[in-house]
């Protein structure tokens, strides 16, 4: 069979076509928002309070320090995070939330996100009102008020048990997830400072 240039180029079009859209929906929705969100170039800096990305290690302790002069905060378990106590906007108490909180920071002592973690203080096993998947709900609606942008999208990880989400705005990230039935892991990280391996 004798096919010319032109005859192998144009058999060949549709199935390199197909290859790139097969390639293309192989790719997670979590890998498509996160090179979409990079390439807008849009940066957000902030995280909680008056944190910031870039801010150094000596900045994340000042600023802990005068929240807690203020009794903003206080010391959270083993001396591993600062404690923040979330008041429920009703006048129930059994919905008052823990936040456990610390910076991220690389090698420089340049903060690159927040490791948050919560939980309701009411938390018993048999209270499924406080348990963390009710938790999770209120954070993402939250989240989303306090972080305006893109939506939550669910992802999935090894422990699937639990519910995992995500949320991309530029270069920042906001992954929230479950651990067991009790607490939510938060983190914000900038997407610039990771390595990706999508």
């Amino acid at each position: 069979m004798n096919l010319d240039y032109m005859d192998l180029r144009s058999s060949l079009s549709p199935v390199l076509l197909l290859m790139v859209l097969i390639v293309s929906g192989c790719q997670s929705e979590y890998s498509r928002t996160v090179k979409r969100e990079l390439a807008s170039g849009a940066i957000s800096d902030s995280l909680i309070f008056e944190f910031k990305m870039g801010q150094t290690q000596k900045d994340f302790y000042e600023i802990c320090w005068k929240m807690n002069k203020e009794k903003l905060i206080g010391q959270g378990s083993r001396n591993q995070f600062a404690r923040y106590i979330i008041e429920p906007d009703s006048s129930s108490a059994e919905l008052r939330i823990e936040m456990l909180f610390y910076g991220i920071f690389d090698t420089d002592k340049i903060m690159n996100g927040m490791t948050m973690r919560y939980s309701y203080l009411s938390w018993s096993p048999w209270n499924t009102d406080t348990h963390a998947d009710k938790l999770i709900s209120y954070l993402k609606s939250k989240f989303l008020e306090d972080y305006p942008g893109n939506k939550f999208i669910r992802i999935h990880t090894e422990y699937d048990e639990y519910p995992a989400y995500v949320k991309i705005d530029g270069n920042r990230q906001i992954l929230m997830y479950a651990v067991g039935k009790k607490d939510v892991v938060v983190k914000i990280e900038d997407l610039r400072k990771k390595d990706l391996d999508m």
